[in-house]
């Protein structure tokens, strides 16, 4: 079993060497995007197990527009390209850290085929029209993206005047992909076949990606809807990901310390997110109680 592992990151050099540290192993490979405005390639550790996607592959990342979709694209690109012939491609952020042993989680991960995403379609339990629906059946022009106080208040009244958040009215675009929308986390571990799938699809489909662009958070959708209409649809299970959403916000809460209990009692095999320049302690607690650090 080979695992790539697509790392986002755009900040704490020092967090990405731990993170790459306690998960060397032999049968894996790190491929690294720096966000294009916090270019610290230089502060990476050099190893033959770790390759930073060069400067012109790099995107500025802005936060709810098709940026961060195009640098997973070019990961997964960049990984092909490697000739490695990897089982798994499993998207993590910088601010990613492993719960598990490394051992465990290649073991966890051979002879098995299923894609783990998190998923649910458009629709809620009752069968009503949801807010995520609103995501994609709007046009969002490139300037009204983002998430400063000027554009979620331009959002916010473009989605009321349109019908709110449960019903388009106004300007429902077409669905040029023809294809049912799902949503999810943005963080997944899918197999060799699926990516193929996926770039293949990609290339030969041009209007899948063009309708992304105009789409809000589409890295919460763009990948979810393809593998939900796939031929591997049914191959699935939910994602490797802890992540505490009890902030109710935009992002999720950056984990403690006294986080930690909750954190390795649960099943996940990765926790985010953590920063070390708030809690420097829940890395070293992670490492020490777990035994992280497995080179083979």
């Amino acid at each position: 079993m080979k695992l790539a592992i697509l790392l986002l990151c755009h900040k704490n050099p020092d967090q990405i060497n731990k993170f790459l540290e306690v998960m060397r192993h032999s049968q894996i490979v790190f491929f690294i995007h720096i966000d294009k405005k916090n270019n610290f390639s230089e502060n990476i550790v050099k190893r033959d197990d770790v390759y930073v996607l060069p400067d012109n592959s790099c995107q500025d990342i802005q936060w709810g527009n098709i940026s961060m979709v195009q640098a997973t694209l070019n990961l997964i690109e960049f990984a092909l390209s490697k000739n490695l012939s990897f089982d798994y491609f499993w998207l993590c952020s910088g601010q990613d850290f492993p719960i598990k042993p490394v051992k465990e989680i290649i073991n966890f991960l051979e002879n098995k085929t299923d894609n783990f995403i998190n998923l649910f379609n458009s629709k809620n339990s009752v069968g009503k029209y949801s807010n995520y629906d609103k995501r994609n059946n709007l046009y969002y022009p490139i300037w009204i993206m983002g998430n400063s106080l000027y554009q979620r208040i331009l959002k916010r009244i473009y989605i009321i005047i349109t019908g709110g958040y449960k019903k388009t009215y106004f300007f429902n675009r077409k669905n040029s992909t023809r294809f049912d929308f799902y949503f999810g986390s943005q963080w997944w571990c899918l197999n060799n076949k699926t990516i193929k799938w996926i770039m293949a699809y990609c290339k030969d489909n041009n209007e899948y990606y063009d309708f992304y662009k105009n789409c809000v958070v589409p890295d919460e959708s763009f990948f979810h809807t393809l593998v939900l209409n796939s031929p591997f649809a049914k191959d699935r299970k939910d994602y490797l990901h802890y992540i505490d959403w009890s902030d109710s916000g935009n992002s999720p809460k950056t984990l403690t310390l006294k986080d930690f209990d909750k954190i390795v009692a649960s099943p996940f095999l990765m926790a985010r997110k953590l920063d070390i320049k708030i809690d420097k302690h829940l890395f070293d607690t992670l490492e020490q109680g777990k035994s992280l650090t497995c080179i083979i």
